[in-house]
């Protein structure tokens, strides 16, 4: 089956990157040579979209990307052009956020609106286009829908309350560092393995991907091999085909080498 993958995808965090946010030499070899022989390469990351190509895939790491879905999958993008778009319409964001404004009084709540950014620990809206830095609540953000909106809860925070305020447009998940994501429910990794895979003509069955965390696990599960780092939450190694070795340790480029090189 190794013989005839067509696309290797990644997670970014705590997967392909190390814990100092950087990629392995290692890494970027081997990804370029599983380029060179022809296979796309993607990434689904719970990032948001930088303001220029990210250094991962331009600069010093020259890495090769056919396409990159960011906010977990809300944005899916094959180079300048849209595979698909899943927010959260402003009016059902700005209900939801009353709502954790009330429930949760000690959390910090970052929204990200396109172009706009808003962290309540700041108190400011960033435009990511024009740089300009507004001074702002909460309540006043503008007019635009919502990619991704992001809670990092106070010590004694119910996170189980989050489920009171999920819409039929909405749902959320709670990541290994104890934050957690409300995004549209079309929002999710294994959807844009599927758009990707769909837009490039490319089965599933001839695809790999590699994740560390609870979002990766149904893309891991849709892909035709699923390969879990070892320093996955055990859910993730659980739903794997494959477990690599530490991120910080190069595993992924590892598991690349010794499978498909």
């Amino acid at each position: 089956m190794l013989n005839k993958i067509k696309m290797l995808v990644f997670d970014l965090d705590d997967t392909l990157l190390t814990t100092e946010k950087t990629i392995t030499p290692r890494a970027v070899k081997a990804i370029q040579a599983c380029k060179a022989k022809g296979m796309r390469i993607g990434y689904i990351t719970g990032r948001a979209r930088p303001v220029k190509d990210e250094i991962f895939f331009t600069g010093k790491y020259n890495l090769p990307c056919d396409f990159i879905a960011y906010y977990n999958g809300a944005e899916i993008c094959a180079g300048n052009i849209s595979i698909e778009s899943s927010v959260i319409p402003y009016d059902c964001a700005m209900q939801i956020i009353r709502g954790l404004i009330e429930t949760y009084p000690n959390a910090q709540i970052s929204v990200k609106n396109e172009p706009w950014s808003y962290s309540s620990k700041s108190g400011e809206n960033w435009n990511i286009e024009t740089k300009e830095k507004v001074k702002c609540t909460i309540y006043d953000l503008p007019d635009y829908d919502v990619q991704r909106i992001l809670i990092k809860f106070g010590e004694n925070d119910d996170k189980n309350k989050l489920n009171n305020f999920m819409t039929e447009e909405t749902i959320f998940f709670v990541t290994h560092d104890g934050s957690a994501m409300i995004i549209n429910k079309n929002a999710t990794k294994e959807r844009a393995l599927k758009k990707a895979a769909e837009y490039f003509s490319i089965e599933l069955s001839g695809i790999i991907a590699f994740g560390d965390d609870i979002t990766d696990i149904e893309m891991l599960k849709t892909a035709g091999i699923g390969v879990a780092m070892d320093n996955a939450i055990s859910a993730v190694k659980e739903s794997a085909d494959y477990i690599c070795g530490l991120n910080d340790n190069g595993g992924a480029a590892i598991w690349i080498e010794e499978n498909i090189l």
